[in-house]
């Protein structure tokens, strides 16, 4: 019975080492520590929090730099696989939206080496901007329990949706085309 049940966690380890090693499990720290799946819907309807961070090429960018557009921001890591699933989603839809001023920024949150990230961009077919991360960022977006997790910002700057777990194309641009339509101000005072 002892060799049974030693079998058995040795299998159970297995397992779960391949689930994570595989990207399947969004966040490790939020397996383990059994955390939400979602944001919490902490900054809907309040004024999106702006950020200033580098871009891949060293420059500066902030969410202010994007007035007027509807912006979809993308927090994402090179190991997460449901991250990189939504990527070549994220593409098509920004491309498809642009001319309606849709604008998609995606926020690396590890320090994966520029190949790495390359390598997943060009996979991808990823031609929006893409961010770094900083923790003052992280924070003023709630922490980021989990990856990917999004924001779905309208043209007054108010975010409309939040989603902390990897949508399907049909949602994400679902929620897209309601933040088109979002004409909604922030209650609170900036």
């Amino acid at each position: 019975m002892n060799t049974r049940r030693w079998a058995s966690r040795i299998l159970t380890s297995l397992c779960t080492l391949i689930l994570l090693t595989l990207g399947l499990c969004s966040n490790p720290l939020a397996f383990s520590q059994n955390l939400p799946a979602s944001v919490g819907g902490k900054l809907s309807g309040q004024l999106a929090p702006n950020f200033t961070v580098k871009t891949l090429d060293g420059k500066t960018a902030s969410l202010s730099d994007y007035k007027g557009k509807v912006v979809l921001v993308n927090f994402w890591a090179t190991w997460c696989g449901a991250c990189r699933l939504e990527m070549p989603w994220l593409a098509r839809l920004r491309q498809k939206y642009a001319p309606q001023g849709v604008e998609v920024l995606g926020i690396l949150t590890d320090n994966a080496p520029p190949e790495k990230i390359s390598a997943i961009l060009s996979k991808s077919d990823v031609r929006y901007p893409i961010l770094l991360c900083n923790h003052k960022t992280a924070q003023a977006y709630g922490g980021l329990p989990s990856l990917p997790t999004s924001f779905y910002i309208n043209r007054e700057g108010v975010v409309v949706e939040e989603s902390a777990e990897a949508d399907s194309e049909a949602e994400i641009e679902q929620k897209i085309l309601e933040a088109l339509a979002s004409k909604k101000r922030s209650s609170h005072k900036e």
